[in-house]
């Protein structure tokens, strides 16, 4: 039997001098998807200023969680805005980079100085 306390996915956002800070936690896949793709495609076209997406607590489960990844990116490109990850677990680094989205990972040019508990470790 599933466990549906994993379809669960969490949206966090803050801003600052630095962009909008956005966290995903939890897994990313059929199930849970369509619930934050209206929260981000929201978060996209507020503003202009850069959105920083934190993976680190987030698991791409399946096609439909990488998908919402590449939908995010195509969207903030459309709107003008630039998109960075700042975290990500190795499997979502290894899912982008094959991707040829490698370029997303990190590319922040403040985001080693993040000092938000929020966003600890993220530069790495």
């Amino acid at each position: 039997m599933v466990d549906q306390g994993d379809a669960i996915v969490t949206i966090t956002e803050h801003h600052d001098d630095q962009g909008c800070h956005v966290a995903l936690r939890g897994r990313l896949d059929v199930r849970s998807v369509a619930d934050v793709r209206l929260p981000l495609h929201r978060l996209i076209a507020d503003a202009g200023t850069p959105l920083l997406l934190d993976l680190g607590e987030a698991h791409v489960g399946d096609a439909t969680g990488f998908g919402l990844i590449v939908e995010c990116l195509r969207r903030s490109r459309r709107a003008g805005r630039p998109m960075h990850i700042i975290a990500a677990d190795d499997r979502t680094r290894r899912l982008l980079r094959r991707a040829r989205l490698g370029a997303l990972l990190g590319a922040a040019p403040s985001a080693a100085a993040v000092t938000d508990p929020l966003l600890a470790g993220a530069a790495g």
